[in-house]
């Protein structure tokens, strides 16, 4: 074993030879910085102090506090690799160098821990997942994460595997899978699973581009506006031409430009007064004029061009803006860590799925027995009698339904919201006060209103026929 602090620089060396990717900010003979990284969202720094009576005496760990590092995982490390220092430290045979065996420790624990850059969100998710009654198994190796979210009698089982560049990703292939979700089992019926699964996916990726939780939340809404509302925002989300301080100067500069221009085709156009065969002025002086008439023209086409270019990108990022999602600030280039959120969601869709009431009749949306709601999503080939027909008529007015604004009604209470008056109508849920829109019910009230006056029509009629039965 080293003695004495002239060997202190001998094992600095050590270090630079045996651990070259680890980057050493400074080193005395009191102390050693420096720092590691997988990946630059997983680095983390430590400062090693050499105490008196050193190397006898093990070395004083103080790993940086970082957004990388949390309390949790600060006393952790100092914890593991100081009792590392002190193993060799205590082996008076034992020719390691200190400083190499700590660094060394710090890198296997980076390398091998794929939650090192969520380990904060790790402790939190398994928080939340344990509150709610549900159950987690992790493997830091593979950076896996199985949870099984229970609500009374239903269950959603996942597991996330985190990328090795999270929160973005290592591979441009891979884009928008940060944390690569897979639903694992479940006994909600598909239609429902599959709004969890890919809204929690959708939302990955919006974060992955940069957007915060709660926009990414709303812009990963797996319930589509109805198309004619879609087309309709398209068309107001195309922005008009700036009329700018530069668009004027422009408009001033092109009118002189033609006047000049204009000057210049007179001077070579110009004839003399009674003879129009003679020209005013010579050969030489409209030559010019046709030069420096094609001089403009070329300097002008390469101005326009330019503004074109800007005009255009102006376009597309107004467009984005007014849409809510903009380019240039949602390109990756931020990516926001997603695996709180991804659970979060999930914990909390899966408890709410068991509660939540239809607003019209005020139960609940989701029967209590999962086979009862598997029922109401019996498939053509399942109902082949005709009482088996009728049975799924029925069963389908009671399905579970959910809205462009995240509530949910039983089919037949949405139906008769959105088909009878008053059409347009604000969502009946308490607090939510949004109009409610149904990819499959028409979203245009004249419509709504056309189809209600038919179907009083036939209404009156058939009461007409009656009373001359």
């Amino acid at each position: 074993m080293p003695s004495g602090p002239s060997a202190i620089p001998d094992e600095v060396a050590e270090l630079r030879r045996i651990l070259p990717r680890v980057e050493i900010a400074s080193a005395t003979d009191a102390f050693v910085s420096g720092s590691y990284q997988r990946t630059p969202h997983t680095k983390i720094r430590m400062i090693l102090t050499f105490p008196d009576g050193y190397p006898t005496r093990p070395l004083i760990v103080d790993v940086q506090s970082c957004s990388v590092v949390p309390p949790g995982l600060k006393k952790k490390l100092e914890k593991d690799l100081g009792k590392v220092a002190s193993d060799v430290a205590g082996n008076s045979d034992s020719s390691d160098s200190q400083v190499c065996a700590v660094f060394s420790g710090l890198v296997s624990f980076v390398d091998s821990n794929k939650f090192v850059p969520c380990w904060r969100e790790l402790k939190q998710s398994i928080d939340i997942v344990n509150e709610q009654g549900g159950k987690v198994a992790i493997n830091e190796g593979r950076g896996k994460i199985n949870i099984t979210l229970t609500s009374q009698k239903y269950f959603y089982k996942f597991s996330i595997v985190v990328d090795d560049g999270y929160p973005t990703t290592l591979d441009n292939i891979n884009y928008g899978k940060a944390c690569r979700l897979k639903m694992e089992s479940t006994n909600f019926p598909p239609k429902i699973e599959k709004l969890l699964t890919s809204q929690a996916m959708e939302l990955i990726k919006r974060m992955q581009d940069g957007m915060p939780t709660e926009d990414a939340l709303k812009m990963s809404n797996p319930v589509r506006l109805p198309k004619e509302l879609r087309d309709e925002q398209s068309k107001d989300n195309v922005p008009t031409v700036r009329l700018t301080q530069d668009a004027l100067k422009g408009l001033k500069h092109d009118v002189e430009t033609l006047n000049l221009v204009r000057d210049l085709r007179d001077v070579d156009a110009a004839t003399k007064r009674g003879d129009a065969r003679v020209k005013t002025h010579d050969k030489k002086e409209r030559r010019d004029a046709r030069r420096t008439i094609g001089k403009i023209t070329r300097h002008e086409l390469d101005d326009d061009r330019a503004r074109d270019e800007n005009e255009k990108q102006w376009q597309l990022e107004e467009k984005a803006r007014i849409a809510g999602y903009n380019f240039n600030e949602f390109d990756g280039s931020n990516p926001q860590p997603s695996l709180l959120a991804v659970i979060t969601f999930l914990t909390n869709e899966v408890k709410r799925l068991t509660s939540v009431k239809c607003p019209i009749c005020s139960k609940l949306a989701l029967p209590a027995e999962p086979n009862d709601l598997k029922a109401l999503y019996l498939s053509h080939s399942d109902a082949k009698t005709e009482k088996e027909k009728q049975a799924r008529r029925m069963a389908k007015l009671q399905r579970p339904e959910r809205v462009y604004c995240g509530c949910w009604y039983h089919h037949k209470c949405l139906d008769r919201f959105i088909t009878e008056p008053p059409f347009g109508a604000e969502c009946a849920t308490d607090g939510c006060s949004r109009r409610v829109y149904h990819g499959d019910w028409p979203a245009d009230i004249k419509e709504l209103e056309r189809a209600w006056a038919g179907k009083q029509a036939r209404v009156r009629e058939i009461e007409d026929a009656g009373m001359f039965l």
